[in-house]
């Protein structure tokens, strides 16, 4: 047996060509990223990666952590010298046995969780 312990990733940018970058780049590793939000203010658009459905420890699970781990991999190296980044995002889990939320890790390397 496990528990369903939802993990999901948003991801934000407002210029340049970040946002398709990280789409296309998270595109290649996971079987479903929802489309690119409309432009709302400033630029800003966003997209996400929906949980995998599986419960913990089970073999889609790990395939899961593995697929996001890379991914996060992939966005801290978009940060600049001075640890700043055109692409902000957190990864987030909720929702399943746990009946929580919780901040798992995000793009502000200068302030880690």
């Amino acid at each position: 047996m496990g528990h369903i312990r939802n993990h999901s990733i948003i991801v934000e940018a407002n210029y340049g060509d970040h946002i398709q970058n990280a789409h296309t780049k998270a595109s290649a590793i996971f079987p479903y990223v929802s489309p690119i939000s409309s432009e709302v203010v400033n630029g800003s658009r966003s997209f996400f990666i929906p949980p995998d459905g599986s419960k913990e420890r089970w073999e889609e699970s790990h395939e899961g952590d593995a697929r996001r781990e890379e991914f996060k991999k992939w966005l801290r190296e978009q940060a600049y010298e001075d640890g700043s980044s055109p692409i902000s995002w957190v990864e987030v889990w909720f929702g399943g046995g746990d009946r929580d939320a919780k901040i798992v890790s995000h793009g502000d390397i200068r302030d880690p969780l």
